[in-house]
């Protein structure tokens, strides 16, 4: 039997091939496949040459089961368009799709009860309760949510900015670091680069100045990423209470925004005062994962925690050849 597992999100792609023994067998990498982020036509490119990278010649026409998590998966039209055009790229006896948070939830809690809180590019929580009511918070979008999420602390940071360059708001090095970082001469040269140059994505990419700012004793890059660390802890807080979840029950966290040592740790003590119950597990490495494990689900194979650390090992092994 052979499983294949695909993590598609706003920034990369990931695609792995795995046995019934749970043995990985293949990994390919590229680039985003949310097709509302970089259009159609990218979205596809990115999937086929993951799938290329990852599926050895051989078994091209041995794949039992595809599980594909994408960003973007929100509606059924959503779910007939990347079906639609990812299909045809691999010869498979079914498939699966899903938004990635869903493979994310089940990297984290190897599909029993809990929340995955996801913060990268945008942010959205995802949870199942003891009676498998599932339920979503947040994954609004750039322009009426994602709290918390790396657009939503650089798009802070920018206003931070913009108000200590005009003298409204308290100084901040932020300015400076964007600065340096965009190679402008002057802050007001930002406007042409944020509105005419850059993409959502790529004002998500401008985050890590806020935590390097912050770690340095910025105190304005301090409490942005105290604010995004309160509002993912709110979603998740939110979520629990419609889930109604009681007891003791497995929060899991993923994306590029935990990174961030000061909002992980903040995010950390939110979550400990807010959701009473929750037994927090690290950061997710390889999202990626919690799409085999339903593969394997879908296929009558459970996976045990001690079989996914399995899985994660090779998958690091494979990652840092």
């Amino acid at each position: 039997m052979l499983v294949l597992g695909v993590d598609g999100g706003a920034t990369k792609t990931v695609c792995v091939v795995a046995d019934e023994n749970f043995k990985i067998l293949g990994v390919g990498l590229a680039g985003s496949s949310n097709y509302h982020v970089v259009g159609l036509e990218a979205a596809q490119k990115s999937v086929a040459q993951a799938l290329k990278r990852a599926i050895p010649p051989k078994l091209k026409n041995s794949i039992d089961i595809c599980c594909f998590g994408i960003g973007g998966l929100n509606t059924k039209l959503d779910k007939k368009i990347i079906s639609g055009f990812i299909k045809p790229l691999v010869a498979a006896r079914k498939f699966i799709f899903v938004n990635d948070v869903v493979i994310a939830f089940h990297a984290a809690t190897c599909g029993g009860p809990g929340i995955v809180m996801v913060a990268g590019t945008g942010s959205i929580a995802y949870g199942v309760n003891p009676e498998g009511e599932e339920g979503v918070a947040g994954g609004w979008g750039w322009l009426i949510g994602d709290e918390g999420s790396a657009f939503y602390i650089a798009k802070k940071a920018l206003m931070c900015a913009s108000k200590a360059y005009d003298g409204r708001g308290k100084p901040t090095s932020l300015v400076e670091l964007f600065c340096s970082h965009l190679k402008i001469s002057k802050f007001e040269n930002i406007i042409s680069k944020v509105y005419e140059e850059m993409k959502p994505r790529d004002l998500a990419s401008l985050a890590p100045l806020v935590t390097q700012a912050a770690q340095n004793g910025d105190d304005v890059a301090q409490n942005i990423l105290e604010d995004a660390a309160r509002e993912l802890a709110l979603t998740v807080k939110a979520l629990a209470e419609r889930l109604n979840m009681k007891g003791r029950f497995t929060v899991g966290a993923a994306g590029g925004v935990f990174k961030s040592q000061p909002v992980w740790k903040l995010f950390q003590s939110e979550i400990q005062k807010q959701v009473p119950g929750a037994e927090l597990t690290k950061p997710l490495e390889y999202p990626v994962i919690g799409a085999l494990i339903m593969g394997f689900k879908d296929q009558k194979v459970m996976v045990t925690p001690g079989v996914k650390d399995k899985l994660e090992k090779s998958l690091r092994t494979w990652l840092e050849k």
